[in-house]
Protein backbone atom coordinates (compact mmCIF):
# COMPACT_ATOMS: atom_id res chain seq x y z
CA UNK A 1 0.00 0.00 0.00
CA UNK A 2 1.17 3.39 -0.78
CA UNK A 3 2.82 5.57 2.82
CA UNK A 4 2.60 9.50 2.24
CA UNK A 5 4.19 10.39 5.10
CA UNK A 6 7.33 8.49 4.32
CA UNK A 7 7.14 8.96 0.60
CA UNK A 8 6.24 12.55 0.44
CA UNK A 9 8.83 13.82 -1.65
CA UNK A 10 8.18 10.97 -4.14
CA UNK A 11 4.30 11.93 -4.16
CA UNK A 12 3.33 13.22 -7.41
CA UNK A 13 -0.06 13.94 -9.09
CA UNK A 14 -0.56 14.12 -12.98
CA UNK A 15 -3.67 14.03 -15.35
CA UNK A 16 -2.34 12.38 -18.58
CA UNK A 17 -5.44 11.88 -20.00
CA UNK A 18 -9.16 12.58 -20.41
CA UNK A 19 -12.39 10.62 -21.24
CA UNK A 20 -15.73 11.44 -22.33
CA UNK A 21 -18.99 10.48 -21.06
CA UNK A 22 -22.47 11.61 -21.71
CA UNK A 23 -21.47 14.61 -23.01
CA UNK A 24 -19.26 15.34 -19.81
CA UNK A 25 -14.97 15.35 -19.90
CA UNK A 26 -13.84 13.38 -17.26
CA UNK A 27 -9.56 14.08 -16.37
CA UNK A 28 -7.70 11.09 -15.26
CA UNK A 29 -5.62 11.89 -12.22
CA UNK A 30 -2.90 9.78 -12.26
CA UNK A 31 -1.21 9.56 -8.08
CA UNK A 32 2.03 8.12 -7.28
CA UNK A 33 3.72 7.86 -3.90
CA UNK A 34 6.50 5.88 -4.36
CA UNK A 35 6.27 2.53 -6.01
CA UNK A 36 2.63 2.48 -5.37
CA UNK A 37 0.27 4.39 -8.19
CA UNK A 38 -3.60 4.19 -8.70
CA UNK A 39 -6.39 6.75 -10.62
CA UNK A 40 -9.20 8.69 -9.76
CA UNK A 41 -11.85 10.46 -12.41
CA UNK A 42 -13.47 13.90 -11.48
CA UNK A 43 -15.11 16.43 -13.72
CA UNK A 44 -14.16 20.19 -13.97
CA UNK A 45 -17.18 20.74 -11.72
CA UNK A 46 -15.51 18.40 -8.91
CA UNK A 47 -12.58 20.33 -8.83
CA UNK A 48 -14.46 23.48 -8.73
CA UNK A 49 -15.82 22.18 -5.74
CA UNK A 50 -13.01 21.39 -3.91
CA UNK A 51 -11.36 24.62 -4.36
CA UNK A 52 -14.13 26.79 -3.21
CA UNK A 53 -13.86 24.66 0.30
CA UNK A 54 -9.65 24.57 -0.08
CA UNK A 55 -9.95 28.46 -0.29
CA UNK A 56 -12.48 28.57 2.35
CA UNK A 57 -11.61 26.57 5.03
CA UNK A 58 -7.59 26.00 4.52
CA UNK A 59 -6.25 28.78 2.96
CA UNK A 60 -5.77 28.22 -0.64
CA UNK A 61 -5.32 30.84 -3.02
CA UNK A 62 -8.38 31.86 -5.28
CA UNK A 63 -7.24 32.32 -8.47
CA UNK A 64 -4.83 29.38 -8.88
CA UNK A 65 -7.62 26.82 -10.53
CA UNK A 66 -8.38 27.08 -13.97
CA UNK A 67 -11.36 29.33 -14.81
CA UNK A 68 -15.09 28.18 -16.46
CA UNK A 69 -15.51 28.70 -19.86
CA UNK A 70 -19.16 28.15 -21.29
CA UNK A 71 -18.49 28.62 -24.99
CA UNK A 72 -16.22 25.92 -27.18
CA UNK A 73 -15.82 24.13 -23.56
CA UNK A 74 -15.28 20.72 -25.66
CA UNK A 75 -13.15 22.02 -27.91
CA UNK A 76 -9.97 19.27 -28.01
CA UNK A 77 -7.13 22.58 -27.52
CA UNK A 78 -9.37 23.88 -24.50
CA UNK A 79 -9.59 20.60 -23.08
CA UNK A 80 -5.47 20.04 -23.50
CA UNK A 81 -4.77 23.50 -21.70
CA UNK A 82 -7.29 22.74 -19.26
CA UNK A 83 -6.41 19.23 -18.50
CA UNK A 84 -2.88 20.83 -17.92
CA UNK A 85 -4.01 23.48 -15.66
CA UNK A 86 -5.53 21.27 -13.57
CA UNK A 87 -2.98 19.31 -13.30
CA UNK A 88 -0.41 22.23 -12.53
CA UNK A 89 -3.20 23.46 -9.88
CA UNK A 90 -3.60 20.10 -8.02
CA UNK A 91 0.35 20.01 -7.64
CA UNK A 92 0.32 23.53 -6.17
CA UNK A 93 -2.13 22.13 -3.73
CA UNK A 94 -0.27 19.37 -2.92
CA UNK A 95 2.53 21.15 -2.16
CA UNK A 96 0.65 23.32 0.13
CA UNK A 97 -1.37 21.28 1.90
CA UNK A 98 1.51 18.62 2.24
CA UNK A 99 1.84 18.92 6.29
CA UNK A 100 -2.00 18.54 6.89
CA UNK A 101 -3.53 16.94 4.31
CA UNK A 102 -7.13 17.71 5.38
CA UNK A 103 -9.91 14.91 4.74
CA UNK A 104 -11.53 16.71 1.75
CA UNK A 105 -8.48 16.69 0.00
CA UNK A 106 -7.02 13.72 0.24
CA UNK A 107 -10.64 11.75 -0.21
CA UNK A 108 -10.92 14.19 -3.56
CA UNK A 109 -7.31 12.03 -4.66
CA UNK A 110 -8.72 8.88 -2.96
CA UNK A 111 -5.35 8.68 -0.70
CA UNK A 112 -8.35 7.09 2.39
CA UNK A 113 -9.16 3.94 0.04
CA UNK A 114 -4.71 3.46 -1.03
CA UNK A 115 -2.53 4.98 1.64
CA UNK A 116 -1.48 3.28 4.99
CA UNK A 117 -2.65 5.66 7.28
CA UNK A 118 -5.12 7.95 5.42
CA UNK A 119 -6.92 4.59 4.86
CA UNK A 120 -6.77 3.83 9.27
CA UNK A 121 -7.93 7.11 9.32
CA UNK A 122 -11.70 6.11 7.68
CA UNK A 123 -11.66 3.41 9.74
CA UNK A 124 -11.06 4.88 13.04
CA UNK A 125 -13.87 7.08 11.96
CA UNK A 126 -15.85 4.23 11.93
CA UNK A 127 -15.21 2.61 14.61
CA UNK A 128 -15.15 6.01 16.54
CA UNK A 129 -18.91 6.25 15.45
CA UNK A 130 -20.52 2.56 14.67
CA UNK A 131 -18.12 0.21 17.14
CA UNK A 132 -21.06 0.12 20.25
CA UNK A 133 -23.44 -0.90 17.57
CA UNK A 134 -21.44 -3.21 15.40
CA UNK A 135 -20.18 -5.16 18.61
CA UNK A 136 -23.39 -5.10 20.75
CA UNK A 137 -25.40 -6.94 17.73
CA UNK A 138 -23.49 -9.61 16.21
CA UNK A 139 -20.06 -9.22 17.38
CA UNK A 140 -18.50 -10.07 13.99
CA UNK A 141 -17.14 -7.85 11.11
CA UNK A 142 -15.09 -8.10 7.55
CA UNK A 143 -11.79 -6.95 7.27
CA UNK A 144 -9.81 -6.85 3.56
CA UNK A 145 -6.06 -7.68 3.29
CA UNK A 146 -5.28 -3.81 2.68
CA UNK A 147 -7.26 -3.03 6.38
CA UNK A 148 -5.13 -5.98 8.05
CA UNK A 149 -2.11 -4.65 6.61
CA UNK A 150 -2.70 -0.96 7.75
CA UNK A 151 -2.94 -2.14 10.94
CA UNK A 152 -0.42 -4.39 11.18
CA UNK A 153 2.09 -1.91 9.38
CA UNK A 154 0.87 1.33 11.60
CA UNK A 155 1.45 -0.96 14.90
CA UNK A 156 4.78 -1.67 13.57
CA UNK A 157 5.97 1.18 12.95
CA UNK A 158 6.00 4.94 14.73
CA UNK A 159 3.24 7.04 13.45
CA UNK A 160 4.77 10.15 11.70
CA UNK A 161 5.01 13.22 13.53
CA UNK A 162 2.63 15.08 11.23
CA UNK A 163 -0.47 12.39 11.57
CA UNK A 164 -1.92 14.13 14.78
CA UNK A 165 -5.70 13.63 13.80
CA UNK A 166 -8.96 15.05 16.12
CA UNK A 167 -9.83 12.11 18.19
CA UNK A 168 -12.15 11.09 15.69
CA UNK A 169 -9.45 9.69 13.66
CA UNK A 170 -7.63 8.16 16.48
CA UNK A 171 -5.71 5.05 15.97
CA UNK A 172 -7.00 3.32 19.04
CA UNK A 173 -10.43 3.40 17.90
CA UNK A 174 -9.29 0.83 15.65
CA UNK A 175 -7.43 -1.20 17.98
CA UNK A 176 -10.06 -1.32 20.76
CA UNK A 177 -12.84 -2.58 17.92
CA UNK A 178 -10.11 -5.53 16.81
CA UNK A 179 -9.56 -6.15 20.16
CA UNK A 180 -13.24 -7.14 20.94
CA UNK A 181 -14.35 -8.82 17.78
CA UNK A 182 -15.56 -12.46 18.14
CA UNK A 183 -16.09 -13.26 14.60
CA UNK A 184 -13.72 -11.97 12.02
CA UNK A 185 -14.33 -12.31 8.17
CA UNK A 186 -11.24 -11.73 6.10
CA UNK A 187 -11.25 -11.51 2.03
CA UNK A 188 -8.37 -11.28 -0.38
CA UNK A 189 -8.52 -10.25 -3.72
CA UNK A 190 -6.64 -11.54 -6.57
CA UNK A 191 -4.60 -9.26 -8.86
CA UNK A 192 -4.88 -5.77 -8.74
CA UNK A 193 -7.06 -3.51 -5.88
CA UNK A 194 -9.22 -1.37 -7.81
CA UNK A 195 -7.43 1.14 -9.88
CA UNK A 196 -4.17 0.90 -8.52
CA UNK A 197 -0.85 -1.60 -8.72
CA UNK A 198 -1.07 -2.84 -5.79
CA UNK A 199 -1.93 -6.66 -4.82
CA UNK A 200 -3.91 -7.34 -2.04
CA UNK A 201 -2.48 -10.92 -1.62
CA UNK A 202 1.27 -9.85 -2.04
CA UNK A 203 0.67 -7.73 1.54
CA UNK A 204 1.92 -9.00 4.82
CA UNK A 205 -0.10 -8.77 8.17
CA UNK A 206 -0.46 -10.13 11.41
CA UNK A 207 -3.65 -11.03 13.74
CA UNK A 208 -1.79 -9.81 17.33
CA UNK A 209 -4.67 -7.18 17.52
CA UNK A 210 -7.52 -9.78 17.89
CA UNK A 211 -7.81 -10.88 21.86
CA UNK A 212 -11.22 -12.10 21.90
CA UNK A 213 -11.74 -13.77 18.13
CA UNK A 214 -13.01 -17.41 18.37
CA UNK A 215 -14.51 -17.71 14.83
CA UNK A 216 -12.50 -16.40 11.40
CA UNK A 217 -13.32 -17.03 8.29
CA UNK A 218 -10.72 -16.38 5.29
CA UNK A 219 -11.27 -16.28 2.21
CA UNK A 220 -9.19 -15.90 -1.37
CA UNK A 221 -6.38 -15.05 0.67
CA UNK A 222 -2.68 -15.86 0.47
CA UNK A 223 -1.73 -17.31 3.98
CA UNK A 224 1.90 -17.06 3.00
CA UNK A 225 1.45 -13.30 3.86
CA UNK A 226 0.19 -13.86 7.59
CA UNK A 227 3.31 -13.71 9.56
CA UNK A 228 1.66 -13.83 13.21
CA UNK A 229 -1.70 -15.86 14.21
CA UNK A 230 -1.39 -13.83 17.64
CA UNK A 231 -3.52 -15.47 19.71
CA UNK A 232 -5.69 -17.59 17.15
CA UNK A 233 -4.02 -21.01 18.35
CA UNK A 234 -5.46 -20.71 21.77
CA UNK A 235 -8.53 -18.80 21.17
CA UNK A 236 -10.01 -20.32 17.99
CA UNK A 237 -13.21 -22.63 18.19
CA UNK A 238 -14.14 -22.54 14.23
CA UNK A 239 -11.45 -21.76 11.69
CA UNK A 240 -12.94 -21.90 7.94
CA UNK A 241 -10.33 -20.93 5.02
CA UNK A 242 -12.01 -21.15 1.56
CA UNK A 243 -10.05 -20.24 -2.13
CA UNK A 244 -6.50 -20.05 -0.85
CA UNK A 245 -5.02 -22.44 -2.98
CA UNK A 246 -3.11 -24.24 -0.71
CA UNK A 247 -2.02 -27.66 -1.26
CA UNK A 248 -1.12 -28.78 2.04
CA UNK A 249 -2.88 -28.85 5.75
CA UNK A 250 0.67 -27.40 7.03
CA UNK A 251 0.72 -24.81 4.67
CA UNK A 252 -2.37 -23.54 6.40
CA UNK A 253 -2.03 -25.32 10.51
CA UNK A 254 1.64 -23.81 10.34
CA UNK A 255 1.20 -20.49 7.83
CA UNK A 256 3.45 -18.27 10.70
CA UNK A 257 5.94 -21.04 11.24
CA UNK A 258 9.11 -20.92 8.88
CA UNK A 259 10.22 -24.37 9.97
CA UNK A 260 7.05 -26.23 8.89
CA UNK A 261 6.78 -29.99 10.35
CA UNK A 262 8.29 -28.81 13.46
CA UNK A 263 6.03 -29.26 16.36
CA UNK A 264 5.91 -28.09 19.72
CA UNK A 265 3.25 -27.05 22.69
CA UNK A 266 2.95 -23.24 21.14
CA UNK A 267 1.67 -24.76 17.37
CA UNK A 268 -1.54 -26.55 18.81
CA UNK A 269 -5.22 -25.44 18.16
CA UNK A 270 -6.19 -26.31 21.37
CA UNK A 271 -9.69 -25.05 21.44
CA UNK A 272 -10.54 -25.80 17.49
CA UNK A 273 -13.32 -27.95 17.23
CA UNK A 274 -14.82 -27.06 13.34
CA UNK A 275 -12.60 -26.36 10.62
CA UNK A 276 -13.80 -26.03 7.17
CA UNK A 277 -10.88 -25.88 4.55
CA UNK A 278 -13.81 -26.24 1.42
CA UNK A 279 -12.93 -24.59 -2.15
CA UNK A 280 -8.84 -25.22 -1.68
CA UNK A 281 -6.28 -27.59 -3.56
CA UNK A 282 -5.86 -30.16 -0.84
CA UNK A 283 -4.58 -33.39 -2.01
CA UNK A 284 -4.03 -35.51 1.17
CA UNK A 285 -3.91 -34.67 4.65
CA UNK A 286 -0.62 -34.38 6.45
CA UNK A 287 0.93 -35.07 9.47
CA UNK A 288 -0.14 -31.68 10.94
CA UNK A 289 -3.43 -32.86 11.74
CA UNK A 290 -2.10 -33.48 14.70
CA UNK A 291 -2.23 -29.97 15.82
CA UNK A 292 -6.17 -30.09 15.91
CA UNK A 293 -6.50 -32.63 17.97
CA UNK A 294 -10.11 -31.64 19.63
CA UNK A 295 -11.49 -31.49 16.01
CA UNK A 296 -15.19 -32.24 15.72
CA UNK A 297 -16.16 -30.92 12.51
CA UNK A 298 -13.57 -31.43 9.46
CA UNK A 299 -14.78 -29.63 6.14
CA UNK A 300 -13.11 -30.58 3.31
CA UNK A 301 -15.75 -30.08 0.36
CA UNK A 302 -13.92 -29.01 -3.39
CA UNK A 303 -10.79 -29.95 -3.09
CA UNK A 304 -8.54 -33.02 -4.94
CA UNK A 305 -8.61 -35.90 -2.52
CA UNK A 306 -8.95 -38.93 -4.43
CA UNK A 307 -8.65 -41.07 -1.02
CA UNK A 308 -10.03 -40.90 2.41
CA UNK A 309 -7.65 -39.32 4.10
CA UNK A 310 -6.40 -40.76 7.38
CA UNK A 311 -7.71 -39.00 10.11
CA UNK A 312 -7.47 -41.53 13.11
CA UNK A 313 -5.25 -38.68 14.92
CA UNK A 314 -8.77 -36.72 15.40
CA UNK A 315 -10.07 -39.09 18.23
CA UNK A 316 -13.02 -36.74 18.86
CA UNK A 317 -14.16 -36.27 15.23
CA UNK A 318 -17.71 -36.68 14.61
CA UNK A 319 -18.60 -35.02 11.39
CA UNK A 320 -16.23 -35.30 8.16
CA UNK A 321 -17.84 -34.14 4.75
CA UNK A 322 -15.59 -34.53 2.13
CA UNK A 323 -17.96 -33.46 -1.14
CA UNK A 324 -17.24 -32.45 -4.74
CA UNK A 325 -13.38 -34.41 -5.12
CA UNK A 326 -12.18 -37.41 -6.75
CA UNK A 327 -12.58 -40.09 -5.13
CA UNK A 328 -13.49 -43.77 -5.96
CA UNK A 329 -12.52 -46.03 -3.78
CA UNK A 330 -13.40 -46.21 -0.09
CA UNK A 331 -11.82 -49.21 1.16
CA UNK A 332 -11.36 -50.53 4.78
CA UNK A 333 -12.68 -47.21 6.12
CA UNK A 334 -12.59 -47.64 9.68
CA UNK A 335 -8.85 -47.52 9.66
CA UNK A 336 -9.01 -44.30 8.59
CA UNK A 337 -12.07 -42.83 10.20
CA UNK A 338 -13.02 -43.95 13.29
CA UNK A 339 -15.95 -43.57 15.32
CA UNK A 340 -17.17 -40.71 12.58
CA UNK A 341 -21.23 -40.99 13.16
CA UNK A 342 -21.37 -38.29 9.93
CA UNK A 343 -19.90 -38.69 6.70
CA UNK A 344 -20.71 -36.88 3.37
CA UNK A 345 -19.31 -38.46 0.66
CA UNK A 346 -21.60 -36.62 -2.68
CA UNK A 347 -20.63 -35.38 -5.46
CA UNK A 348 -17.51 -37.99 -5.97
CA UNK A 349 -16.78 -41.29 -8.30
CA UNK A 350 -17.61 -43.70 -6.06
CA UNK A 351 -18.69 -47.36 -7.20
CA UNK A 352 -18.75 -49.97 -4.21
CA UNK A 353 -19.84 -49.62 -0.78
CA UNK A 354 -18.06 -52.05 0.75
CA UNK A 355 -15.42 -50.01 2.96
CA UNK A 356 -18.33 -48.80 4.92
CA UNK A 357 -18.91 -52.41 6.52
CA UNK A 358 -17.60 -51.65 9.72
CA UNK A 359 -18.20 -48.11 10.40
CA UNK A 360 -20.51 -49.10 13.20
CA UNK A 361 -20.97 -45.80 14.84
CA UNK A 362 -21.81 -44.17 11.50
CA UNK A 363 -25.49 -42.56 11.49
CA UNK A 364 -25.53 -40.61 8.73
CA UNK A 365 -24.07 -40.96 5.02
CA UNK A 366 -24.37 -38.61 2.12
CA UNK A 367 -23.57 -40.43 -1.09
CA UNK A 368 -25.79 -38.37 -3.35
CA UNK A 369 -24.03 -37.86 -7.24
CA UNK A 370 -21.48 -40.96 -7.08
CA UNK A 371 -21.66 -44.03 -9.41
CA UNK A 372 -23.33 -46.82 -7.48
CA UNK A 373 -25.05 -48.98 -9.97
CA UNK A 374 -25.67 -52.37 -8.33
CA UNK A 375 -28.69 -52.60 -5.95
CA UNK A 376 -26.59 -55.19 -3.81
CA UNK A 377 -24.12 -52.73 -2.46
CA UNK A 378 -26.67 -51.59 0.23
CA UNK A 379 -25.78 -55.41 1.53
CA UNK A 380 -22.54 -53.05 3.13
CA UNK A 381 -24.90 -50.94 5.16
CA UNK A 382 -27.09 -53.58 6.11
CA UNK A 383 -25.51 -54.23 9.39
CA UNK A 384 -24.42 -50.82 10.55
CA UNK A 385 -26.23 -50.15 13.60
CA UNK A 386 -26.61 -46.87 13.81
CA UNK A 387 -27.21 -45.56 10.47
CA UNK A 388 -30.51 -43.47 10.10
CA UNK A 389 -29.88 -41.40 7.27
CA UNK A 390 -28.84 -42.12 4.19
CA UNK A 391 -28.79 -40.43 0.72
CA UNK A 392 -28.34 -42.15 -2.65
CA UNK A 393 -30.03 -39.69 -5.36
CA UNK A 394 -28.21 -38.80 -8.22
CA UNK A 395 -27.02 -42.58 -8.43
CA UNK A 396 -27.68 -45.10 -10.80
CA UNK A 397 -29.12 -47.19 -8.66
CA UNK A 398 -31.86 -44.58 -7.55
CA UNK A 399 -33.71 -45.51 -11.27
CA UNK A 400 -34.73 -48.67 -10.57
CA UNK A 401 -37.34 -49.89 -10.20
CA UNK A 402 -39.13 -50.25 -6.60
CA UNK A 403 -35.40 -48.39 -5.49
CA UNK A 404 -36.95 -47.39 -2.48
CA UNK A 405 -38.61 -50.67 -0.88
CA UNK A 406 -35.75 -52.71 -2.38
CA UNK A 407 -32.91 -50.72 -0.58
CA UNK A 408 -35.12 -50.65 2.72
CA UNK A 409 -35.10 -54.41 2.78
CA UNK A 410 -31.52 -54.74 2.98
CA UNK A 411 -32.23 -52.73 6.84
CA UNK A 412 -34.80 -55.61 7.57
CA UNK A 413 -36.45 -54.68 11.20
CA UNK A 414 -34.83 -51.63 10.89
CA UNK A 415 -36.43 -50.39 7.58
CA UNK A 416 -38.56 -48.16 9.75
CA UNK A 417 -35.54 -46.21 11.26
CA UNK A 418 -33.98 -45.06 7.52
CA UNK A 419 -34.29 -41.26 6.19
CA UNK A 420 -34.00 -42.65 2.85
CA UNK A 421 -33.20 -39.71 0.47
CA UNK A 422 -34.44 -37.33 3.25
CA UNK A 423 -38.03 -39.03 3.24
CA UNK A 424 -39.05 -41.54 6.34
CA UNK A 425 -40.55 -44.54 4.74
CA UNK A 426 -44.20 -44.60 4.47
CA UNK A 427 -46.44 -47.49 5.72
CA UNK A 428 -47.34 -48.81 2.21
CA UNK A 429 -43.38 -48.95 1.24
CA UNK A 430 -42.85 -50.73 5.18
CA UNK A 431 -45.83 -52.99 3.89
CA UNK A 432 -43.73 -54.34 0.59
CA UNK A 433 -40.72 -54.65 2.53
CA UNK A 434 -42.26 -57.17 4.98
CA UNK A 435 -44.33 -59.26 2.19
CA UNK A 436 -40.91 -59.31 -0.29
CA UNK A 437 -38.70 -60.49 3.26
CA UNK A 438 -41.64 -63.29 3.75
CA UNK A 439 -41.39 -64.27 0.62
CA UNK A 440 -37.83 -64.18 0.66
CA UNK A 441 -37.72 -66.14 3.61
CA UNK A 442 -40.13 -68.94 2.01
CA UNK A 443 -38.29 -69.38 -1.09
CA UNK A 444 -35.38 -69.82 0.92
CA UNK A 445 -37.07 -73.06 2.74
CA UNK A 446 -37.12 -71.33 6.29
CA UNK A 447 -40.16 -70.49 8.65
CA UNK A 448 -41.04 -66.60 8.39
CA UNK A 449 -40.86 -64.62 11.71
CA UNK A 450 -43.38 -62.20 12.05
CA UNK A 451 -41.86 -58.40 10.96
CA UNK A 452 -42.94 -55.69 13.43
CA UNK A 453 -42.92 -53.01 11.05
CA UNK A 454 -46.00 -50.92 11.61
Amino acid sequence: MACFWVNSQETTVKIPSTTEKDGVIFYEIRVSVGDIYWHVTHRYNDFFELHTKLVNDHGVVKDILPSKKLIRSKCPQFIDTRKKGLEIYLQKVLKFLKLTMPRIFLEFLDFHVYDVYFLLQSLALKFYSEAEISLTSTKDYDFTTLELHAISKCCNTPQPAEYNPDKRYDFTHVLDFCSQIKILNVTGKIGNYLRSNIRPNDLFFDFRNFKKTCSVCMNQISLDCIKDLGQFRTNLETLTINKSNMTSLSQILQCDVLHKYNFDATHVWSNLVHMDLSYNCLTEIDQTIKLVPNLKVLVLNQNRFSNIPNLLELKSLTTLSICGNLITNCQQMHFTLGNILHLNLSQNSITSLEGFTKLYSLESLNLTGNDISSIEEIKYLANLPCLEDLKLTGNNVSTIVDYRVKVLEYFGKRAEEICLDNEQPLQPELDKVSIRRALKILKEGELPEILNIR
